[in-house]
């Protein structure tokens, strides 16, 4: 199996993942984000998109941008319609911004805010 890293930008990753995703060719297989060591006095998250080809080899791609947890990710569900579960439940699990999407899917709207981010 290969694993090919596209690092972009959050600004560019939507236009980047439209002009490559192909649903008869590719598979999106989930929605990630990672909270990295902090930097200074600023956290940084990873996002990432991992699509897998349906052909062999079978080459899974990954999409990554960084960014803080306040800015607002755009939503992938024009492209892919499924991408609504991956992104309701990373807002609800990691506490981060999407585009139209809220609170309330995985965890209850009053509970705990990102219970999977790093304590301070």
């Amino acid at each position: 199996m290969i694993m090919k890293r596209i690092e972009t930008s959050i600004e560019n990753v939507k236009n980047d993942i439209r002009n490559f995703y192909k649903p008869d060719q590719h598979h999106f297989i989930v929605m990630n984000a990672v909270e990295l060591a902090e930097k200074s006095d600023s956290c940084r998250i990873e996002v990432q998109w991992f699509f897998c080809d349906y052909a062999s080899p079978c080459e899974i791609t990954a999409f990554c941008a960084q960014l803080t947890p306040d800015v607002e990710i755009p939503s992938m569900t024009d492209i892919i319609s499924s991408a609504w579960v991956a992104e309701a439940e990373l807002v609800d699990l990691i506490d981060i911004k999407i585009e139209n999407t809220s609170k309330g899917f995985v965890l209850e709207p009053d509970f705990e805010t990102g219970p999977l981010r790093k304590k301070k």
